[in-house]
């Protein structure tokens, strides 16, 4: 008797296992295991010799992300801050090696390649080359500072020069899930990706302070942080004109905001602020001088659904070290890119595939405004977020490096569709509007569109390759009409979603 009990008692707990260990194993695979690269993120300061002795004040940052323990790569942008190029902005990648020379001391060798231009600078096609080699001091852990010795050289154009500067740099983790793990849900004990919490695009206007009555309209995005101080939050944010005759101006900056509820009972979900911001800006006839801006604004903000929040703000642009004046007003709808932006408790999310794309591509038929047409080459760096399976939302920035117009760049939002991958082969398509201009290319005062049909084929350890073709045009006028190709190399991570 008792063997018999025994055996019914092991059957019994058999049978309970074979019906527990299923939702054990679905339990197990609904939280997704996050992975970490690091990251270095560098701030450089130089000043530049352009023919007949002009000095230039250079700054570029770069994100670079670890290959092994030598080698990282990323992308840099380059910008004028002092003298009178405002609006000179150079992008692309760098590469970077590292060498430890002792306890606290390192070195660093580096090459950036971009293309980039503005404020009538020599800069021929818009190619740069930028090679340099940064002595580091360890101040701690995570920050380092460093003396460099850097060239700064647009093979087409006329700037050749050779300059010492200052760098700083700060180590940290970029955090991730696999692409894979699209759908399921994550618990955030911190921020994946670079950080921000939440995405927003603007659309402004600056009214100049001259006497002139002069207007520019401006289309760009936001991208905030929480700041780990109570309602105050971080940012960057850049923008380009689409009107007011101002075509090619573009700005960047770095921002902190802060703000709080009037009454979270009566009116829940509005906030009141202020912003203030630092950067570059220039181009469009815009007198920036050097480039470096200043920027203040009240803001109102309303919180619409979970997730979801559009603003008002308004104020006042200065330029540090030119004659810009004006006053500003802007509108914004953002969406929220991590769970709980607003210090909630929990922190629980699906996992959200995200792209990044480096891409360069080459417009057959530009025109410019001597009525010549020409061929356009530009290279860029395009970010996409998944809000289903198959449709993503696009922020695109492309500046030229071949085709005679270095000052000529791109900044683009829009919405795609992708197919799902088989057998690693992927198609898709886009469209996208932005704003556009400089180097000579008649845009139609800024605002352009563009189409772009697209095929993919990835494997595991070496992303995704595509090639795509499609046509751009300005959106006032039909100045700007060229079809364009594409090719470019994806990266897919999963971050932590609404």
């Amino acid at each position: 008797m008792s063997h018999s009990r025994t055996a019914a008692r092991l059957r019994r707990l058999a049978l309970l296992g074979a019906l527990l260990l299923p939702a054990l194993a679905g339990a197990q695979e609904s939280e997704p295991v996050s992975r970490t690269l690091p990251t270095l993120t560098t701030l450089s300061m130089e000043r530049v010799t352009l023919p007949g002795g002009e000095r230039l004040g250079l700054v570029g940052s770069s994100l670079l992300f670890a290959v092994n323990d030598s080698l990282a790569v990323g992308p840099a942008v380059y910008g004028a801050a002092t003298g009178e190029r405002g609006g000179l902005f150079v992008g692309g990648v760098e590469l970077q090696h590292r060498l430890r020379l002792g306890r606290n001391l390192g070195l660093a060798t580096s090459l950036h390649a971009g293309g980039g231009g503005g404020g009538a600078a020599p800069v021929g096609g818009g190619l740069m080359l930028r090679p340099a080699a940064t002595l580091f001091y360890e101040l701690g852990p995570t920050l380092h500072a460093g003396l460099s010795w850097a060239m700064v050289k647009f093979p087409s154009g006329q700037i050749d020069s050779r300059q010492f500067g200052l760098v700083l740099a700060w180590q940290d983790r970029f955090r991730y899930y696999e692409p894979e793990s699209e759908g399921r849900t994550a618990v955030s004990p911190r921020d994946s990706g670079l950080g921000f919490d939440r995405i927003a695009a603007t659309a402004g206007t600056y009214r100049l302070s001259d006497g002139s009555g002069r207007s520019i309209g401006l289309a760009g995005a936001r991208a905030d942080r929480r700041s780990g101080i109570r309602n105050l939050t971080l940012s960057m944010e850049a923008a380009g004109a689409t009107g007011g005759d101002a075509a090619g101006y573009m700005e960047i900056l770095a921002g902190a905001g802060w703000s709080f509820e009037p009454s979270a009972h009566t009116l829940p979900g509005l906030r009141l602020g202020l912003r203030g911001a630092l950067g570059l800006g220039g181009g469009g006839a815009v007198p920036t001088g050097g480039g470096a801006l200043a920027k203040a604004t009240a803001t109102l903000e309303l919180a619409l659904a979970k997730g979801w929040t559009i603003g008002v703000e308004g104020g006042v642009v200065r330029g540090l070290n030119g004659t810009l004046r004006a006053k500003h007003a802007q509108v914004w709808a953002g969406a929220e890119l991590e769970p709980a932006f607003d210090g909630g408790v929990e922190r629980r999310g699906p996992v959200v595939r995200s792209e990044w794309t480096g891409a360069l591509q080459h417009h057959a038929r530009v025109e410019r405004k001597d009525g010549s047409v020409g061929p356009l080459d530009t290279i860029g760096l395009k970010l996409s977020r998944y809000v289903t399976p198959h449709v993503y939302l696009a922020g695109q920035a492309h500046s030229a490096f071949a085709g005679g117009a270095g000052a000529y760049s791109v900044g683009l939002l829009g919405v795609g569709v992708a197919t799902r991958a088989h057998e690693g082969a992927r198609l898709g398509a886009e469209a996208l509007i932005g704003a556009a201009g400089g180097g000579r290319v008649a845009t139609s005062g800024g605002a352009i569109a563009q189409a772009m049909l697209w095929a993919g084929w990835a494997t595991a350890s070496a992303g995704e390759w595509r090639i795509g073709a499609g046509t751009v045009r300005g959106v006032r006028g039909a100045s700007m009409r060229s079809p364009s190709l594409e090719l470019s190399w994806t990266k897919a991570f999963g971050f932590a979603g609404r």
